[in-house]
């Protein structure tokens, strides 16, 4: 891996505000009602090419190679499905792209702790706010689970969940220097904030990971704590039912895939089952006819066989199997398990393929990866794939 930093990165401490500033923008996704998110990550993409050739870089072709042939499995399922088809299915192109590139440069792994914990603290501030001065967009009141005057954080970004997933990249992050014992007096501080702000999005899902997360990193306090959840379930059972145990937003869940079902299993031919439909929303012909009338799926499982067929769930689970199997290699069987836990059970419950976030969270576990010592003993099963 090349230590030459980027250019504008050797300039100083201006340029690395600079660069931190613009991943905190490129972690909104909620801003100006633009998708600056994504203008901001092709912008990087470029500058990241430019910055490979200008400094005669090694390009890992056995990162870009697979996205090339991906790229080509989007452009036929997009062109073999006009005029129904949609642009957005090429953006997890650009997003992956993007991880390549910056999986490349070791100091990124700063940058977005950093970035992260800014857009954190803000989210939190926001949330403060909604009580003291009133509501704000970047808070999502509980209407829908019976709690109104509970304020979930979404910070700059469109739900808990992507918010929770900025949280969890910083996790990520925060353990990784724990273990290389590069945690200072403010990063055991910083813990606390964000794990503020983990519990303020009231985020099923997101609380489920950091759960993950303790069990393989502190076992005893995984084990107290759920004891003391048990404890206080009993105490406040009913509160605490509407809160997590909400059965009804889960049958809604199994609703809303209502107009997926229908347009995949019985409107799908042979073509669509195995390269997709090319859009990642079914139409308004089959989604108005359901309970909730809404294209829109939800299930990340659903979403990448509808938009990119059983080929391109195939392909998707072939890479999070090997992802993982590569942190096994180095013997890093936390982050194994974060990978499938997060890019195959997590995704049973929702997506975030057409948001930046979920690339700055992958972009975090290939950062952290690559900065693994190799193992020769396992890796050369698997040396060709990195």
């Amino acid at each position: 891996m090349t230590e030459n930093p980027l250019v504008i990165y050797s300039f100083g401490w201006v340029a690395k505000i600079i660069l931190v500033g613009i991943i905190f923008l490129l972690t909104c996704t909620n801003l100006g009602g633009i998708p600056m998110d994504k203008a901001i990550m092709f912008m990087m993409v470029v500058a990241l090419i430019l910055d490979q050739i200008l400094l005669n870089k090694p390009l890992k072709t056995g990162l870009i190679l697979p996205l090339v042939v991906v790229m080509g499995l989007f452009l036929l399922s997009y062109l073999l499905n006009l005029p129904d088809s949609s642009l957005i299915i090429f953006f997890p192109i650009i997003g992956l792209f993007f991880v390549a590139m910056i999986s490349q440069e070791p100091y990124f792994i700063e940058v977005f702790y950093r970035a992260l914990f800014i857009h954190i603290v803000l989210g939190i501030l926001l949330v403060i706010s909604s009580y003291v001065v009133g509501m704000n967009p970047f808070v999502h009141p509980m209407y829908d689970k019976g709690l109104p005057f509970l304020h979930a954080a979404k910070g700059i970004t469109t739900t808990v969940q992507t918010y929770g997933t900025l949280i969890v990249s910083w996790f990520l992050i925060y353990y990784h220097k724990k273990e290389n014992n590069k945690l200072g007096v403010f990063d055991r501080w910083a813990y606390y904030v964000a794990f503020l702000g983990m519990i303020l999005t009231f985020n099923r899902n997101t609380v489920l990971i950091y759960y993950v997360i303790i069990f393989f990193k502190h076992r005893k306090l995984f084990i107290l704590s759920i004891i003391a959840i048990f404890l206080f379930y009993l105490y406040y059972f009913e509160f605490i039912n509407k809160l997590i145990f909400n059965f009804s937003t889960l049958t809604s869940r199994a609703d809303l895939l209502q107009a997926f079902r229908e347009a995949f299993f019985n409107n799908t031919c042979w073509l669509g089952y195995l390269i997709g439909n090319g859009n990642n929303v079914v139409g308004d012909e089959i989604a108005l006819k359901t309970f909730y009338k809404t294209g829109y799926i939800e299930n990340g499982t659903s979403v990448l066989l509808y938009t990119y067929g059983f080929l391109g769930y195939a392909i998707y689970l072939v890479s999070v199997l090997i992802f993982s199997i590569l942190f096994w290699l180095k013997g890093k069987t936390f982050y194994a398990a974060m990978v499938f836990y997060i890019f195959i059970i997590a995704q049973q419950f929702t997506h975030e393929f057409y948001s930046s976030t979920l690339y700055v969270l992958l972009g975090t576990f290939l950062l952290i990866l690559h900065s693994i010592p190799t193992r020769a003993k396992k890796d050369c099963l698997l040396s060709s794939a990195q």
